[in-house]
């Protein structure tokens, strides 16, 4: 059975905080990035519907350093579900549809929303701290969920870097490329100060932290899931609950080892980071161990 075909590869498989779960939740079934993509059009068309109503959500939920400095922190959040034209909301759904489809294939709805907020959060953090510093004014205002969008492409190209992107629809190139490419004309944008520097500086924050999270993030994210499992009272744990423990254990092992596989696959020995060669070490040596105590009858 290749990794494409495990049921945690499937759209239609829910995951909750162990890596597996069986408890329904509101994204139980549906499709995450349908509705990311859903809300960030309902927003942008009651936004152009009314003019009125259009400015009085951007004034209250666009990106603004000094607004957010005296305490208006919801803007880091609003700001990812606001665009400032149609080309601009249909780039970003675009991609957001080709980059976020391959991931909602192997992880859950929950992690999805929680990777595609952290990316944005990052950009405008970063955009923050540069406008604390003056090298962005204050009260320019920035609205986009282009560092949610970066963060998945820093994501795809580590996990999938021979994966083959077409840039305009024209040109095709490895996703890693397109990651070092778009990365490096954001950094020299910022440094020079061009064209929309400040949005620029979200994108690279976005594209950095999703790097991270390809890398280190998503092996924190699995063990703080599988250690939340473990952590319930004793006096209430119960038979059942104890077998779908070992069963999630089991599923996020197998992902695991699938996931550092398939990039030795695309990339070689030689693409792992330490932490990832020494996830693999682990989840092996934990299915080495369970198979010697179980015998052949236990094996799933």
């Amino acid at each position: 059975m290749s990794w494409q075909d495990r049921d945690y590869a499937r759209p239609n498989v829910s995951y909750g905080p162990g890596g597996a779960s069986y408890r329904p939740t509101f994204l139980t079934g549906r499709s995450i990035i349908t509705i990311l993509i859903i809300i960030n059009v309902v927003i942008y068309v009651l936004s152009s519907f009314s003019p009125t109503l259009g400015e009085s959500i951007f004034v209250f939920g666009a990106m603004q350093t000094r607004a957010v400095l005296h305490g208006q922190i919801w803007r880091l959040i609003t700001a990812q579900y606001l665009h400032a034209g149609t080309w601009h909301l249909f780039i970003n759904m675009l991609v957001l549809h080709f980059l976020g489809r391959p991931l909602e294939r192997m992880w859950s709805p929950q992690k999805i929303l929680v990777i595609y907020t952290l990316g944005g959060l990052a950009g405008n953090v970063f955009f923050t701290i540069l406008g604390s510093q003056g090298v962005i004014d204050p009260t320019t205002p920035a609205v986009g969920a282009s560092g949610c969008i970066y963060a998945l492409l820093g994501i795809v190209a580590v996990l999938f870097p021979t994966a083959t992107v077409y840039i305009y629809f024209l040109f095709p190139i490895k996703i890693r490329t397109a990651a070092y490419i778009f990365g490096g004309l954001a950094l020299f944008t910022i440094i020079q100060r061009g064209e929309n520097y400040g949005g620029e500086a979200c994108h690279l924050a976005g594209l950095v932290f999703g790097v991270w999270w390809a890398m280190k993030g998503d092996t924190w994210w699995s063990r703080r899931q599988l250690h939340r499992s473990y952590a319930q009272p004793k006096a209430r744990a119960t038979k059942t609950e104890g077998f779908k423990a070992r069963v999630a254990e089991r599923r996020q092992d197998a992902e695991t080892i699938d996931r550092i596989l398939r990039k030795v696959y695309d990339g070689g020995i030689h693409s792992l980071s330490e932490s990832e060669k020494k996830a693999l070490q682990e989840a092996t040596e934990r299915q080495r161990l369970r198979e010697q105590q179980a015998g052949r009858a236990d094996r799933l």
